[in-house]
């Protein structure tokens, strides 16, 4: 799993780690990958890591990730996650498609209108750990992996200029 970019509140790290124990306890290999500069609240979150005790499952990278290096974290990801409690929009959600990454988000702002529910992610509740929980593990029993690339290629031609140039052609016509 990976959880990429700056470290906010707002951004729900933390129902994500409360997830954790969960998914690890059915399914053992999972492990996350939080990537992101964190604030002042950095040491409330590796406190957390250690109270769940999932020191070996969560790997914190805390630093800015130059462009250069952004491709080797969602390559090593099978899902990307974020967990927000509040958002307008995440540009996080079109680079995970550009990696042809699937993402859990909550349904928060923007989010879920870039994001359909059981084709290219999903879309689960804010700040509830087992709705999180419950989607990672339904992608790892189910085998989502392979579908939801497939639906995120059609999708991404959705978003694409040559889809665009066709959309305004038509409104010339």
């Amino acid at each position: 799993l990976l959880c990429f970019g700056y470290v906010r509140e707002y951004k729900g790290l933390k129902y994500l780690l409360q997830a954790m124990p969960v998914i690890t306890e059915k399914e053992d290999k999972v492990r996350l990958l939080v990537v992101g500069e964190f604030g002042a609240d950095r040491d409330e979150y590796r406190q957390m890591i250690e109270e769940l005790g999932m020191q070996e499952r969560v790997t914190v990278i805390d630093r800015y990730t130059p462009d250069r290096e952004v491709e080797q974290y969602f390559a090593a990801a099978d899902l990307v996650v974020l967990p927000y409690v509040s958002a307008t929009q995440s540009g996080i959600v079109q680079v995970a498609y550009g990696f042809t990454k699937p993402v859990v988000v909550t349904d928060v702002g923007g989010l879920p209108d870039v994001v359909e529910d059981g084709k290219t992610g999903y879309v689960v509740e804010p700040e509830r750990p087992e709705a999180i929980a419950e989607a990672v593990l339904d992608f790892y029993r189910n085998g989502k992996e392979n579908l939801f690339e497939e639906n995120i290629r059609k999708e991404a031609y959705r978003f694409s200029w040559e889809r665009m140039g066709e959309v305004v052609d038509g409104m010339m016509d």
